[in-house]
C-alpha cells in the first residue's frame, strides 16, 4: 500500500475521532458558556490555564516534538526493546523535572498571577491564585500522555490516542453539570486533574500490548535523554517566545473591557476546532512518515508526502475558514447564546472568531512546515521563524488594538501566522530543494476558487431563508445546519470539477473509516 493511500486511510480514522472528541468539546465550553458566561469567574479560570502554560509548555511541547523521531530512529535501527527503554527514562527523567516545576509553581503561584494578570486585583486575583494552585500538577501528568502519545504514534497506531480528549470532556461536562451550582468554577480545575490522569492511563494497555513494560529508570545522562535536550533547547526556547506571546496578548486583554479575554478565548476554541479535527489529523499521521524518510534518507518520498500534506490542509482549511468568516455570528448564536452567555458575549466572540479565522489556513500549513524540520531533527530553524514571527505578532498587537480592541489581538494573531508560514516555506525550499511549490500553489488556487463560490452561497442562501422564519434559535440552528451542508456540497462539486483526485482520496478515507468503526463496534 502506498505511503498516501495509508496516509489518507489513517488522517480519516484520526478526523472522526477528533470530531466526536471536538463535538464533546464543544459540549463542554457550552456548557461552561451556559454556567459562566463572560463573567468574572471565566476570566479567572481562563487567566489560570495560562500559568501552567508557561512553567510547563515548553517542556511538553518539546517531549511531544522529539520523541517521534528519536523513537523512530531507535525502532528502525536497534529494536523495540531499545525504543521502549528510552521511553522508560524519558517518563523518569521528565516526571523529575514537572514535579518539582510543580513544587515552584505553587509556592509562587500569587506572584505568577501577578505576572501575567497586572490588573486583576481583589477577589479576581485571588480566585485566579487558588485555580491556579490546582491546575498545575495536571503538566505533570500530561507530560507523561505526551511520552505515551509519541510512543504510539511513532509506531503508527493512532486510534486510542485520537479518543483520549472524549473521557476527559466527558468528565468536566460531568462535573460542571452536577457540581458546578455548589462547588463554582472550583468543581472544573478539580474535574481537570482527574480527566488528565484518565488520558495518560487510557494508553497504557495499547502499549503494553505492543511490547512495552514500564520499569522506573532515572538516567539524565542516557544518550537517548541526551538526543531529547539537545533537540528540544530550540523548542524549548521557541515555546518560551510563544509564551510571552500568550503573556502579551492576555496582559493587553486584562486592560480591556471584562468579558475580552474569554470571548478570545471561546473564539479562539472555535478556531482550533477545525485545526484538531482535520489539521491535526494530517499532521499526526504525516510526522512519523516524515521521519521515516527522513531515517531512509528518501527525499523523493519525504517532498511526495509533504505535498500530500500541504494539499490536503488547504483543500480543507480554507473553505472551513472562509465558511467561519461569512457564518460566524450564527455559528456563536447557536453553540453559546444562552444562560450566562448574552447577546453581548456573541458579539465580542464574533469580532474576535472573524479575525482569527484569517490566520486558521496558515496555522494548519505552519504545523504540518514545522514538522517536515523536525522530522529532519531540525529544530533551530522553526524555532528562528517562530521567533519572528512572534515580534511581528507583539508588534501588530500594540498598534491594532487601538483601532480594533480584541479584534487586533485577533487579527495580529492571523497575520503572525501567515508571516510564520512564509518564513518555514522559504527556509524548506533552502534547506533540501525543490519541494514542488508549484503544486502546493496549484492547490491554493483551486481550493481559494472553491471556497469563494462557497462563500456566495451560503451567504444568500442563509440570510434569504432566516427571512422566512421565526426569530427563534431552534429555526436558526436547523437553517445554520442546512446552509453548512449545501456549503459543503457545492465546495465538494466544484473541487472536484478542478481536482478529480480529492475525489478519489475522499473515496478512499470515508471506505476505509466504515471498515474500521465497523471493527470496533464489533470488538475486533
Amino acid at each position: 500500500m502506498s505511503t498516501v493511500k495509508k496516509t489518507v486511510k489513517a488522517a480519516s480514522v484520526i478526523m472522526v475521532l477528533t470530531l466526536i472528541s471536538k463535538i464533546f468539546g464543544f459540549f463542554r465550553d457550552v456548557t461552561l458558556a451556559a454556567k459562566f458566561g463572560t463573567s468574572v469567574f471565566m476570566d479567572a479560570y481562563n487567566m489560570a490555564t495560562v500559568i501552567p502554560m508557561i512553567l510547563f509548555a515548553a517542556v511538553t511541547a518539546a517531549i511531544a516534538t522529539t520523541v517521534i523521531p528519536i523513537f523512530t530512529e531507535y525502532y528502525q535501527k536497534e529494536g523495540k526493546e531499545k525504543a521502549f527503554d528510552f521511553i522508560n527514562n524519558l517518563l523518569g527523567t521528565v516526571g523529575v523535572v514537572t514535579i518539582v516545576l510543580t513544587f515552584i509553581g505553587i509556592i509562587f503561584a500569587p506572584y505568577l498571577v501577578k505576572f501575567v494578570a497586572p490588573a486583576f486585583t481583589g477577589e479576581k486575583f485571588e480566585l485566579t491564585v487558588k485555580l491556579t494552585k490546582i491546575l498545575l500538577p495536571t503538566m505533570v501528568l500530561i507530560a507523561s500522555s505526551n511520552i505515551f502519545t509519541g510512543a504510539l504514534q511513532a509506531m503508527e497506531h493512532f486510534t486510542v490516542p485520537a479518543m483520549i480528549g472524549i473521557p476527559y470532556n466527558i468528565v468536566v461536562i460531568g462535573a460542571a453539570i452536577l457540581y458546578a451550582h455548589k462547588f463554582g468554577i472550583m468543581v472544573v480545575a478539580y474535574s481537570i486533574i482527574f480527566a488528565t490522569f484518565i488520558q495518560a492511563l487510557m494508553q497504557l494497555p495499547v502499549l503494553y500490548k505492543l511490547g512495552y513494560r514500564f520499569r522506573l529508570k532515572i538516567n539524565f545522562k542516557d544518550e537517548g535523554v541526551k538526543k531529547v535536550i539537545v533537540l528540544a533547547i530550540p523548542v524549548l526556547i521557541g515555546t518560551g517566545i510563544q509564551t510571552v506571546n500568550v503573556y502579551v496578548d492576555r496582559v493587553i486583554a486584562s486592560f480591556l473591557p471584562d468579558g475580552s479575554i474569554a470571548a478570545l478565548n471561546y473564539a479562539n476554541r472555535l478556531n482550533m476546532f477545525a485545526l484538531g479535527i482535520f489539521s491535526t489529523a494530517i499532521t499526526t499521521v504525516i510526522y512519523p512518515v516524515l521521519s521515516r524518510h527522513s531515517v531512509q534518507e528518501d527525499k523523493e518520498g519525504f517532498v511526495k508526502s509533504l505535498n500530500f500534506a500541504v494539499s490536503g490542509i488547504l483543500y480543507i482549511l480554507l473553505p472551513v475558514s472562509v465558511g467561519a468568516m461569512v457564518l460566524r455570528v450564527p455559528i456563536i448564536r447557536v453553540l453559546f447564546e444562552r444562560g450566562a452567555f448574552d447577546e453581548r458575549s456573541t458579539y465580542l466572540t464574533s469580532i474576535a472568531l472573524f479575525y482569527f479565522a484569517i490566520g486558521m489556513t496558515a496555522y494548519g500549513l505552519r504545523d504540518v512546515l514545522s514538522r517536515s524540520f523536525y522530522s529532519m531533527k531540525d529544530t533551530k530553524t522553526p524555532m528562528i521563524n517562530g521567533a519572528l514571527a512572534v515580534l511581528v505578532n507583539i508588534i501588530l498587537n500594540l498598534i491594532l488594538v487601538r483601532y480594533l480592541e480584541l479584534g487586533g489581538l485577533a487579527l495580529s494573531t492571523s497575520i503572525a501566522a501567515i508571516f510564520a508560514t512564509f518564513l518555514l516555506f522559504n527556509s524548506l525550499r533552502k534547506k533540501i530543494g525543490r519541494i514542488n511549490g508549484r503544486y502546493m500553489l496549484i492547490s491554493f488556487l483551486k481550493a481559494s476558487a472553491g471556497s469563494l463560490i462557497m462563500a456566495l452561497v451560503v451567504y444568500f442562501f442563509f440570510n434569504r431563508f432566516m427571512l422566512m422564519f421565526p426569530d427563534k434559535k431552534i429555526y436558526e440552528a436547523i437553517v445554520l445546519f442546512i446552509t453548512i451542508g449545501i456549503g459543503a456540497f457545492v465546495y465538494f462539486l466544484a473541487v472536484i470539477l478542478m481536482d478529480k483526485n480529492v475525489f478519489y482520496y475522499f473515496k478512499k478515507g470515508v471506505k476505509f473509516v466504515n471498515t474500521k468503526l465497523f471493527k470496533m463496534r464489533e470488538g475486533v
